[in-house]
């Protein structure tokens, strides 16, 4: 018994003995991946943005005082959209926008005036570039202020929107004249490209969510909407008027972004440290 004893840790002693001859292997090094030392080299990002925009009509005449069109119509829109964006420098992104453009009437009738509002389809596709002024924090990629230029395009396809006549007497000592007012509202046949351009501000939330605060001004080149307006009196036309919008204003929202693929410039990932 004593002699399978001796054996036993003779045996095990050798194997001791040998497993201190294998070399030991270095381990990579365990550290936390710091945006200043790896900083983004590109990510793909999904957003959602929700704004109030106003855009402005232009009206030809006042039919002698008896319409008006108010300066600007401000509405609630969205739009969706996909990006790209380049060391956090350079951000580009496309997508599709549910805001309308408007016409808006007013009818001046003592005592009371009435409102008419119209608008087109409300379809409009958005490119957007995008490029960073400068940071307000560090590390320098968490927020800061960035100018942003791009154009719209609104798809209109001729279609009747609305309309109303308006008809009463005027009353004089001789005579009654019969007086009317035709409108008749219509989007237009060809598409109406803007552009715009804005300032962002916007805030990294953690590493995948950021959100972002705007303002930008837009020019409508083409009207996408008109309302024809007709005066008569006793049946016969006397004055006609034109109010139209191409989308021409402002818009200020809030946008909610989330990175949903990215890679950071890993530096020194093969200067290993171990020992032999």
């Amino acid at each position: 018994m004593l002699r399978r004893f001796f054996f036993l840790l003779f045996l095990l002693s050798s194997l001791a003995a040998r497993a201190q001859e294998i070399p030991t292997y270095y381990e990579l090094p365990h550290r936390r991946i710091h945006p200043v030392q790896n900083p983004m080299r590109h990510r793909w990002y999904l957003g959602l943005e929700g704004f109030l925009r106003s855009d402005q009509g232009v009206l030809t005449s006042s039919l002698g005082g008896l319409i008006t069109s108010q300066p600007s119509v401000t509405k609630a829109s969205w739009s969706a959209l996909v990006g790209y964006s380049y060391r956090d420098r350079w951000n580009v992104e496309a997508g599709y926008a549910r805001a309308p453009i408007h016409n808006q009437l007013t009818l001046v009738i003592a005592p009371q005036p009435y409102d008419f509002t119209f608008k087109n389809e409300s379809h409009a596709a958005i490119i957007r570039l995008k490029a960073k002024l400068f940071s307000t924090t560090q590390p320098k990629e968490k927020a800061g202020f960035w100018l942003t230029g791009g154009a719209w395009l609104v798809p209109n396809s001729g279609k009747y929107v609305d309309g109303f006549i308006m008809e009463g007497y005027r009353f004089s000592r001789f005579h009654t004249d019969t007086i009317s007012l035709l409108s008749q509202t219509h989007t237009a046949m060809q598409i109406t490209p803007l552009l715009e351009l804005g300032v962002e501000y916007n805030v990294r939330l953690s590493n995948r969510l950021e959100m972002g605060f705007y303002g930008r001004k837009l020019w409508g080149f083409r009207p996408s909407i008109y309302t024809d307006l007709t005066y008569s009196e006793n049946n016969v036309q006397t004055q006609t008027s034109k109010l139209t919008g191409n989308g021409t204003g402002w818009s200020f929202g809030l946008a909610l972004r989330y990175t949903y693929s990215f890679k950071r410039t890993m530096a020194n990932v093969y200067a290993l440290k171990g020992r032999y």
